[in-house]
């Protein structure tokens, strides 16, 4: 098998997205990424991401790359977990205190920081909508970090968010407690919880 069709090949099992690491992977040269690109069979869309010219690229997917230590929070963590019908107009990650990316100012994200150990609390790997696994934290933690920031989300999505928990079949209460007892929103968890369960 030759390089491209390794490329190919990888690229219809990755949804129509290569990385320099993901040729690294396969034992290729990542030049022969800029090398299909500058042929147009492959399409750059960020700095060591390529596609398909065929397909959209994945915003969540190319800022989890960019950006390996962010963690998807609360209203894109609540897209992602299929809680809330809308895209955020602005990513919102989380990072842990002290990590400084000046790159990300040009993208469309809210930039959180967080002090270590609470940062690696209920992280998670979920598809994008373009189907490609990504950071985020789970639902329980969500809920309670969407109550308890200093902006915290609008009310509706409050709303939707736990509406939807409280139809999942699959949810894990003494976590939301654990989490809510932790980051101190027990009392607006339980306000909630007590009218939809």
């Amino acid at each position: 098998m030759n390089m491209r069709q390794k490329i190919d090949l990888f690229l219809k099992k990755n949804n129509g997205q290569v990385t320099v690491d993901d040729a690294k992977k396969l034992g290729l040269d990542p030049h022969i990424l800029v090398d299909l690109a500058n042929s147009g069979q492959l399409e750059r869309v960020d700095r060591g991401v390529y596609i398909n010219p065929e397909i959209f690229e994945d915003d969540m997917y190319i800022l989890q790359y960019r950006f390996s230590r962010g963690v998807f929070f609360k209203d894109s963590a609540l897209f992602l977990h299929h809680m809330i019908d809308r895209t955020p107009d602005r990513y919102q990650m989380n990072f842990p205190l002290g990590y400084h990316a000046l790159a990300i100012k040009q993208y469309p994200v809210k930039v959180y920081r967080q002090k270590s150990e609470w940062h690696s609390l209920g992280i998670e790997e979920v598809l994008t909508p373009g189907q490609h696994k990504v950071r985020v934290y789970n639902i329980e933690r969500t809920l309670c970090d969407i109550l308890r920031t200093r902006d915290t989300s609008d009310t509706e999505t409050i709303r939707q968010a736990m509406l939807a928990y409280a139809q999942l079949e699959q949810k894990n209460i003494s976590q939301l407690i654990q989490f809510a007892d932790l980051f101190n929103v027990r009392d607006k968890i339980n306000a909630y919880m007590e009218v939809l369960l």
